[in-house]
Parts: C-alpha cells; structure tokens; sequence
C-alpha cells in the first residue's frame, strides 16, 4: 500500500514530559484519516511534526516515502497544506485581497482567473469582495482551506476545523472535504471532537490516547466492530453453535466466557423460547448499536482498565 505518511516510533517531548510516545502512523495515499483523540492527546503535536513547525525527540516519519532526516524533506513539504490551531485570515481584507496577500506570502503568483477559481471550489464565489471579518466561522474555515490549496497540496492537514460551528457549516465543510477528496485526489488527515461528523467522512481512522496510537482501522473494520448485534449468555456453550445453526442463524460468534454475539436479525423473543426449548439456559440479554465515539471510549476505558 503506498502510504503519503508513515511515522516510525514517533517520540516528542517537552523538558522530561512525554506528549508524543513511539507513534506509528500509517495514513495511505486517497483517504480520509480521522484522526481521533481527547484534548492533550498529542493530534496537534503530530501535526506540527509532520510540517517542520517541531523536530522529534526520537523516531522519524517520511513523507511521500522521504525520510524527515533527508534534505528531500522540504521539498515534500510543498505538497502540503496545514491549518493547525487557526487558518491565517486577516479579518479586515475581503477574501479575493486574503487570498493575494496569501500568495505574496507564499511566493505564489495568483491571476484573478485563479483565484475566482478558489473561491468557487470553496463555495465563496459569491462573497469574495466581502471582508473575511463579516464571514461566519464557516465561511472563514472554508477561506481557510481557499488559501491551503493554492501550492495545489497533495495531503492537507486538518486541526479540529469544525471546532465552533452550527450544524449548517458542519455540514458544508464536511461536503467540501469529500469534494477534495474524491474530485481533487487531496488526501486528508483531520482531527475532530464532532465524532459523528467525522463517521461520515474518514475512510480510516486512528485513535490516539496519552500520546499513544490505540489502534487504526478502516471504516470497513471499525463497521465490522460496530454492527448491531445481540449478546446473549448462556449457562454452558457445548453445543449452542449447533443450536443456533439449527435456528437458521449464520452470523454469530462464540466466546469461552459464555456470550453469544448474534449478528443476523431476529426476534429475540422467539430465540428465547427456541433456545429455552433446546434446555439451553439464558442468564442475559443485552442489544449493541456503536458508533465512532462509543467505540473510542470503550478503547480508552479497556487502556484504563
């Protein structure tokens, strides 16, 4: 799999304290990889590391396949963009004059055919002589992203960018990074608290705790744990698979410890009383429905536990 970032035993720390502890990421090139964590969990730090804003105490990680420690480094780096913390707005120019100053900044000549072009794939075709002070924070996170694709980035970096806003620029913001996404071929790593936006985005994910990776797994894989399913546990599971199998049920798993987890649907009433037939002997019942956020907390909970 060709992966855009891959970090290595990624170590940071600030005086004896240990923020970011033997990271391995893994984010390949195409995707969405959200990147979920609570506050102080180290999402931010790893996002200054990965664009040179803080140099790792130990460990590395490449980019497009180049090694932080190869010179190559910084020419990768203008495959980026990164909106870490806040986007660099000046509240008082209108987004076409933002945009200008931007590409001043940057050594970027922009024409005005190009910059028309920004504001409508940001959908701010309509108020680019506005000044960015009167935009909403919706509008002003989507002039952000407006001015982190002018160097045409191959990876763009996401802090928390949904971070204040009412639904409606949740909304528009989570539509236009599917539309980078999917249109522009912009791999995506962003970070949110809005778990259940970011369901709806990512295509992979990585939970982050203490500065540690937890785990990463697709959506497909973090699906798989998340179904809808009964558990059911049984006083002796000698032969419930046959039992169950004999019921027509094909989706179910068996643990040692007497849970039986059912994925197919059913009635739970009639499995009872099919089972309580059979003498098979249920001591409880209980019904599972998680999402991205139950999934996190009940990872962080075993770490603790």
């Amino acid at each position: 799999m060709n992966y855009l970032i891959e970090t290595h035993d990624l170590v940071k720390k600030y005086s004896k304290k240990v923020v970011i502890d033997h990271v391995n990421m893994h984010i390949p090139e195409g995707t969405i990889y959200g990147f979920v964590g609570e506050n102080g969990s180290g999402k931010t730090t790893i996002m200054r590391l990965l664009t040179g804003l803080a140099e790792p105490t130990s460990g590395g990680f490449t980019l497009f396949g180049v090694s932080n420690k190869d010179y190559k480094i910084y020419e990768k780096r203008k495959q980026i963009s990164a909106i870490v913390e806040a986007a660099s707005i000046v509240p008082s120019m209108t987004a076409r004059e933002n945009i200008l100053y931007q590409g001043f900044y940057l050594g970027i000549k922009v024409s005005e055919e190009e910059i028309k072009d920004l504001l409508v794939k940001v959908h701010l075709e309509d108020v680019g002589d506005k000044k960015a002070k009167n935009f909403s924070l919706g509008m002003r996170q989507r002039l952000g992203i407006a001015l982190a694709l002018m160097n045409k980035p191959k990876l763009m970096l996401l802090d928390e960018p949904m971070n204040g806003l009412d639904p409606q620029g949740i909304a528009d913001l989570r539509d236009l990074l599917i539309e980078l996404n999917e249109k522009e071929g912009i791999t995506v790593l962003i970070s949110s608290h809005i778990l259940s936006e970011l369901e709806k985005i990512a295509s992979i994910y990585g939970f982050i705790s203490h500065g540690k990776i937890v785990e990463e797994l697709t959506v497909e894989e973090l699906q798989n744990k998340c179904r809808k399913s009964i558990t059911i546990k049984v006083d002796n599971i000698e032969g419930i698979e046959k039992e169950l199998k004999a019921l027509k049920l094909e989706d179910f798993k068996v643990y040692p410890n007497g849970d039986v987890q059912i994925f197919d649907s059913i009635d739970i009433g009639e499995l009872i009383s099919n089972l309580h037939k059979k003498k098979v002997k249920i001591l409880a019942v209980n019904s599972s429905d998680e999402g991205v956020e139950d999934y996190y907390l009940k990872l962080i909970n075993k770490g603790v536990n």
